[in-house]
């Protein structure tokens, strides 16, 4: 609790206390009761701090463990294209090798055919001799033309036996080689696809437990902002109460009233009593029927909150606060899917962490009109609606951001 201020020179704690006492016990006791409440609530929003810092490392060691499964994804990934590049460049070569097998089964048919024609014009007319050249020439040139003549067909008979067997040969060959280096590629091939199933299956099982520990994180820290706003309030109240005591005591004081009775009941209602801003005309609730989870201004994360957040859950239809027109509708940095409003003489509305859109920059919208589904995109713990209010835009987006609550009741 906060240590009571002195009301006048000379006034102690332990002399205001027993002037409370004086004054009116029942002036004392709500301030009291609310300052422990608000400690209460204090200790546990840090309890709930310390579960949510816990979690967030280990959330954080599962992001660590997905980027290195992704890593690992990504090599097993280049293996198995490698190794499917290498598995069809085999399969192509091996059928390339059958089309040379195929050619040169038909060029061993001609040669056969051919051999076989030689074979047989050697055993009708028989193998040219040196002695049937010789005497079977009229003349010394016509013996040079016969000679030459036969020892060209004696050379291609040799070199169509030779070919005949080179060819088979040398197709045969390049057949068995293709084989086996696609049997080589085709068992690489499996063998990428394996590691690569492994790797996503691990993945999907991790990113499934850290989507859940984000969601519970979310949660958290949803919490937290509840009881660190409960909190807020009743130190407001302690306040409010503690003003009341002191000016209870200041009556006493000057001999004014004692407090007590009925003006005392009447005054101790006050505190827990709230006058909420009243909505602007003709503006509209942009997430009717959620109450906000997160206020405008310092958070415990240690940043100043420039909206309020609206506890929507993901799919909920968003609406536009009042006419104007759209100028943004798509990707807005932190805030993800968003849309925002210039609404006339320097006003303007966020909508933020959208799952989609439903206007387009430019386009003229009336108060109440869907322009929006709620997600959870960008820099979010959870799906809600971070809504906004700028004033004194100059370029229909930017602007000084104000509290909506002094516009609109929730």
């Amino acid at each position: 609790m906060n240590e009571i201020s002195p009301i006048a020179d000379g006034i102690s704690r332990r002399t205001f206390l027993k002037a409370c006492g004086i004054a009116g016990g029942t002036m004392l006791f709500p301030w009291l009761a609310y300052a422990s409440e608000a400690e209460e609530l204090e200790a546990q929003a840090s309890s709930l701090e310390e579960t949510a810092a816990a979690k967030q490392a280990e959330v954080d060691a599962l992001a660590a463990r997905l980027d290195a499964l992704q890593t690992q994804l990504n090599e097993a990934l280049e293996r198995y294209t490698a190794a499917d590049e290498a598995h069809t460049a085999a399969v192509e070569a091996m059928e390339a090798a059958q089309e040379r097998i195929k050619a040169a089964e038909e060029r061993l048919a001609e040669l056969q055919e051919r051999l076989g024609n030689r074979a047989s014009a050697i055993y009708r007319e028989g193998e040219p001799t040196a002695l049937n050249v010789i005497f079977g020439s009229q003349s010394f040139e016509e013996f040079v033309t016969n000679w030459d003549a036969a020892q060209r067909i004696a050379k291609q008979d040799a070199d169509l036996v030779q070919e005949t067997k080179d060819v088979k040969a040398e197709a045969e060959a390049a057949h068995a080689e293709y084989a086996k280096q696609e049997a080589i590629a085709a068992e690489e091939l499996e063998n990428a696809r394996v590691a690569k199933e492994e790797v996503e299956a691990t993945q999907a099982s991790l990113q499934a437990e850290y989507d859940s520990m984000s969601s519970d994180l979310a949660a958290l820290h949803s919490e937290i902002e509840q009881v660190r706003m409960s909190a807020e309030e009743a130190r407001q109240k302690e306040e409010e109460a503690k003003a009341l005591a002191q000016q209870a005591l200041a009556q006493q004081m000057s001999g004014g009233s004692s407090g007590g009775g009925g003006g005392s009941s009447a005054a101790i209602a006050s505190p827990g009593s709230s006058s909420a801003a009243s909505n602007v005309g003709g503006w509209v609730n942009p997430a009717p029927g959620y109450g906000v989870t997160s206020g405008f201004g310092w958070r415990s994360l240690g940043d100043f909150h420039l909206g309020v957040d609206l506890g929507c859950p993901s799919g909920t239809t968003i609406c536009a606060m009042a006419a104007g027109r759209v100028t943004t509708a798509g990707w807005f940095g932190s805030g993800g899917i968003a849309v925002t409003i210039d609404h006339g003489g320097g006003i303007v509305s966020w909508y933020l962490h959208n799952t989609s859109t439903l206007v387009s920059v430019g386009q003229q919208v009336s108060a109440g009109q869907p322009i929006s589904i709620s997600g959870n995109t960008g820099y979010s713990f959870g799906a809600h609606l971070h809504f906004q209010i700028n004033l004194n835009s100059s370029n229909g987006v930017n602007g000084s951001a104000v509290d909506p609550r002094t516009y609109f009741s929730w």
